[in-house]
């Protein structure tokens, strides 16, 4: 049996990028990003030595790559994220909508990601908030939501979908909170918020066409019109899930999704000179099944879920955004009788792991006594495909740096 996690994607892309190169179909940007992932903790991307003054105990760290599509960079900020969200939770009903486009707009996605992109987040936004603020909706008021992005089926398949996580009531204009109406699954009318949304999408994706800003293949640009008609005639699938249990139902939910991307180590099951088996989950017959795809297959599909450089897959609407969360969140405990959960803990990474995981990461794992110095600096190679955000070491875990190794 093998070990869990010793399949790597950064293996993955070492072995196979080369051949996805010289055959051609990736951006330049996915290009860098896969690169930059292949190096994600090795001496490219430099590192330091660190040595504990008790017991000699030594060990090298290599520095990450800190990128938000690598699957082994996303523990401590997905933690940090959640732990913060804390703040915004309220003792109300959270109900979880999704929102997903028909496999007619996948092309005209994959050739305009960033824009399309952030159309779609806009639609849900726009509709979700037009449902709110109408009383016979019943709130009639200013809601607040949390919506993510995702790009990916189990299978790593493409499919551009949107996840809602929204408190079940809204500030209304004198300041209160105004309980929704809604009962079992149902926040809003999903029918009625799938009609909006197309109509908000579609409209959205015509503009660009006529602004010229839409790039498609030569056939799809000539066959637009007859597409955009029968979408029109198209339902697209928004639906609504369960109602989260309360607040930490919440909290396990946003850390299960918030961070993730479209396949992580655990599920590698193995590499051959030739082929990638995965592990993935048949929604259908809820049973776990593997795929078997060449290693050139596997690049193409990771790169097609690589976010646009700047695009912001998580985003906060109404009284959950940044501009007027603090404000509004203070308003609508009041108007619950709640008390406010008090001002943000601000803490080092050093302190945050040691919360979380019950131990000091700075501590010897050896002898458990003395805290490890860094002796050694390693800087990153040169010709690295990204500048590489190195976190600066505290001054007093410095001891003794020794010359650079070139």
């Amino acid at each position: 049996m093998k070990a869990r996690h010793e399949y790597q994607i950064s293996k993955i892309i070492q072995k196979f990028l080369p051949d996805v190169e010289a055959i051609g179909g990736i951006s330049g940007h996915q290009r860098s990003i896969l690169k930059l992932i292949s190096l994600c903790k090795t001496s490219a991307l430099g590192g330091h030595k660190e040595e504990c003054p008790s017991c000699q105990y030594d060990k090298i760290h290599y520095n990450s790559c800190g990128n938000r599509n690598c699957p082994s960079c996303q523990g401590v900020n997905k933690e940090k994220w959640i732990f913060d969200r804390q703040y915004d939770l309220l003792p109300v009903t959270y109900f979880h909508s999704v929102f997903t486009i028909p496999s007619q707009l996948y092309i005209y996605f994959r050739y305009n990601k960033k824009i399309l992109y952030d159309l779609l987040i806009r639609s849900v936004k726009e509709t979700l908030q037009k449902f709110g603020k109408e009383k016979r909706n019943g709130i009639g008021g200013k809601i607040g939501a949390i919506l993510l992005l995702h790009t990916w089926t189990q299978q790593m398949g493409y499919h551009p979908h949107v996840h809602c996580i929204v408190p079940a009531g809204g500030l209304t204009s004198d300041g209160k909170w105004q309980q929704a109406k809604a009962k079992g699954q149902f926040l809003f009318s999903v029918e009625a918020m799938s009609v909006m949304f197309r109509g908000k999408l579609l409209s959205g994706i015509h503009q660009l066409y006529l602004n010229g800003k839409l790039k498609l293949p030569k056939q799809e640009l000539l066959k637009y019109k007859k597409t955009k008609n029968s979408l029109y005639s198209k339902e697209f699938v928004s639906y609504a899930k369960p109602a989260f249990g309360g607040p930490k139902q919440v909290l396990e939910y946003i850390g299960r999704y918030t961070h993730r991307i479209c396949i992580s180590n655990h599920r590698i099951i193995k590499i051959t000179k030739t082929h990638v088996i995965f592990r993935y989950l048949d929604r259908t017959k809820k049973k776990s099944r593997t795929k078997k795809v060449t290693g050139q297959q596997f690049i193409k599909l990771f790169a097609e879920h690589i976010l646009p450089k700047g695009f912001v897959k998580v985003r906060h609407i109404g009284f959950l955004s940044s501009r007027s969360k603090a404000k509004d969140l203070a308003a609508i405990r009041k108007s619950l009788d709640v008390k406010s959960p008090g001002p943000k803990v601000k803490m080092t990474t050093r302190e945050f792991m040691t919360m979380t995981t019950g131990k000091d990461p700075y501590l010897c794992p050896n002898c458990g006594e003395a805290e490890l110095i860094v002796t050694q600096i390693m800087p990153p190679i040169r010709g690295s495909p990204f500048k590489i955000f190195q976190r600066p070491i505290p001054k007093d875990r410095i001891i003794k740096i020794k010359k650079p190794v070139a």
